[in-house]
């Protein structure tokens, strides 16, 4: 019988070792800390334990960020894949062991397209196909499609080809211009030159300095509120802070509803040159439940289109 102490050894080895994979792939102690759940000193403190256990640097301290060294390249890349043979044994033994859905699959997405897009149509996956249980992994992170982590399929912002997995075109990024009722109530705007003096609220894709100078106003001066998230600027769009310029399918039920209205009329949008696109690390068989999945939310974003 094994000792107590070697137990709580292992345990705390294979922390040390989930802080260095996780460091070295994302870049940062901050993004390491925020997907294993711990703090950011608390990353950094395995890392350097590590280290001295090792006797080797593992990484070079960048100006923004951390790269592993020549050295520790290929150690990582072992440790990455031990981690996700320890991941793969667990999963099948749990899944034999529970009766786990052999369809459950996991979606990685942000939580402005979850909550704005795709759980409002969730109930109609589950009516069609009954037997699949979906996963949504609301995240700015980027998953990858293997290994620790790993998910089934994302759906992403931006423009074909990504770093990794087959795009398929889902929905526009065509972003419009919307306010509260109160807050339009008080004010009256007719070009986009008088937004300049409006409270503009910004998110992290900085999309009103683009739509002032799509319009022939570059440079134009703005102030309001900011945000680091999407989500975060349409709820304060709904509180009557400010006008926010965010992607029209994520608005359509708040202007059904009346809680927001558009500030403009419809000959000012701005294209955004992005899109949503429905992401998988290889084309994926109609006849398998992630293709079933696939094809169902490219059927729902047809119907939207």
């Amino acid at each position: 019988m094994s000792h107590p102490e070697g137990r709580r050894a292992a345990f705390a080895v294979h922390n040390h070792l989930l802080a260095l994979e996780a460091t070295a792939r994302l870049g940062s102690f901050r993004a390491a800390a925020e997907e294993l759940y711990v703090s950011q000193g608390a990353v950094a403190q395995q890392v350097r334990a590590m280290e001295s256990k090792l006797g080797v640097q593992l990484f070079t301290r960048l100006p923004r960020g951390l790269s592993p060294t020549p050295a520790a390249e290929q150690y990582i890349s072992r440790v990455r894949l031990a981690l996700s043979m320890v991941e793969d044994a667990t999963r099948e033994l749990l899944a034999a062991h529970d009766g786990s859905d052999a369809h459950q699959l996991t979606l990685s997405t942000t939580g402005t397209f979850a909550s704005r897009w795709l759980i409002p149509r969730l109930p109609g996956l589950g009516l069609k196909h009954p037997h699949i249980a979906l996963r949504i992994d609301a995240s700015e992170v980027i998953r990858p499609f293997a290994g620790r982590g790993g998910v089934d399929m994302a759906i992403r912002w931006g423009t074909p080809p990504f770093a990794q997995g087959e795009a398929r075109f889902l929905l526009p990024g065509r972003a419009i211009a919307v306010c509260s009722p109160g807050l339009k109530g008080l004010e009256t705007w007719h070009t986009p030159q008088d937004l300049a003096r409006a409270p503009l609220i910004t998110d992290s894709h900085d999309n009103w300095k683009r739509w002032f100078e799509t319009y022939g106003h570059p440079g134009m001066p703005f102030a309001g509120p900011s945000f680091s998230q999407t989500s975060l600027a349409l709820d304060a769009a709904e509180q009557g802070m400010g006008i926010a310029l965010v992607p029209e399918l994520f608005v359509e039920s708040a202007l059904s509803s009346g809680r927001l209205v558009r500030v403009l009329d419809d000959h000012y949008p701005l294209d955004t040159r992005h899109g949503f696109y429905m992401v998988t690390a290889e084309p994926v068989a109609a006849d398998t439940a992630l293709g079933t999945v696939v094809e169902w939310l490219m059927a729902e974003a047809a119907a939207h289109r």
